[in-house]
């Protein structure tokens, strides 16, 4: 009982919007419908809103438990996605069609309210659901402006560059400009996606590859151009591809720029720039989180990396390098 209670508790204010959602959606329908003039219809209030006030208890404790059966209660919100939505959305269709049944009981009411009623409370469950996401969003993209970024550049637009984007996020590393022929004019989560690697590296300083249909000419033709201008490279189609892990210290540090701390082991030591405090590094390590101007590191485990020898070896043959993960 008492972890019942626990997870309730935790859900309560969701659970009280919710209550106020499902109800006011129908209110705000019969407003729509019949509220002309400043003043309600005779017919509304003699006949509609004393069978909206009867109908609303019941149908208040069903849509409480339909949600909860369709389990949009106990859910991580900062991390509401496409799951959450489509549970979102069957919760939805099977009270629209308990509030039109149920109502009837009493009243029945226009076909209009009923519609308008059922998209409104649609609306009102799934902004309750994703405000908390959103605010993160763009809680961090505002803190994201205020720190200085490293401008990058992914090549690839297919399921690795997605990942490398994902992983890109939370660094000092802004991707401005992605690299894809075949979805030239197009935008990737809302960035530009250009044919050709020149178009857009003038205004980089950072290049991740993450296109493993990629040949080693392109790739040496890619290091020749990011070398020649000063530009760091990172090859991240296996990496990102098999692993899913962490970023290199080393990608990150070397071109930092403005202060930074590092966390290690709980302790913090700042430095003025990322190349100071890679110089200051004695061991290997991964990076673990970032919240600019704090990078957080944990010793490197090379048996995170083994299974992956075969891919080091194809790696080394394409490019000519071997792999570092530091």
């Amino acid at each position: 009982m008492k972890k019942i209670w626990s997870k309730v508790a935790k859900d309560l204010w969701i659970i009280l919007l919710d209550i106020i959602a499902v109800n006011a959606a129908y209110y705000i329908a019969l407003v729509m419908r019949f509220f002309v003039h400043g003043e309600f219809r005779p017919i509304a209030e003699t006949k509609y809103i004393p069978a909206f006030l009867q109908f609303a208890p019941f149908y208040t404790v069903l849509c409480l438990l339909v949600f909860a059966l369709f389990r949009l209660y106990g859910g991580m919100w900062r991390y509401v996605g496409i799951n959450d939505m489509n549970r979102i959305i069957g919760a939805s269709l099977v009270t629209g069609v308990i509030h039109a049944a149920g109502s009837l009981i009493f009243c029945r009411m226009p076909v209009t309210y009923y519609l308008i009623g059922a998209a409104l409370q649609f609306l009102f469950i799934v902004l309750i659901r994703f405000a908390y996401r959103i605010i993160l969003v763009e809680k961090k993209k505002i803190s994201g402006m205020k720190t200085p970024a490293v401008p990058s550049m992914v090549i690839g637009a297919g399921e690795t560059a997605r990942k490398a984007l994902h992983q890109l996020e939370d660094t000092p590393f802004r991707v401005t400009v992605v690299v894809d022929e075949k979805s030239a004019g197009k935008t990737m989560y809302g960035i530009p996606v250009v044919a050709d690697v020149d178009a857009g590296l003038a205004n980089v300083r950072a290049v991740f590859i993450a296109d493993n249909s990629l040949s080693a000419e392109a790739r040496k033709a890619i290091k020749e151009k990011t070398e020649a201008a000063g530009i760091e490279l990172r090859d991240y189609t296996g990496y990102l591809s098999n692993l899913g892990g962490n970023i290199p210290v080393s990608a990150l540090l070397n071109i930092t720029e403005g202060p930074v701390t590092l966390v290690i082991d709980g302790q913090k030591s700042e430095f003025a720039t990322g190349g100071e405090a890679l110089q200051s590094l004695r061991d290997r390590y991964d990076v673990t989180a970032v919240r600019s101007p704090e990078i957080t590191l944990r010793k490197f485990a090379s048996a995170a990396y083994v299974g992956y020898e075969a891919w080091a070896q194809q790696h080394k043959e394409e490019t000519g390098e071997d792999v570092s993960f530091f």
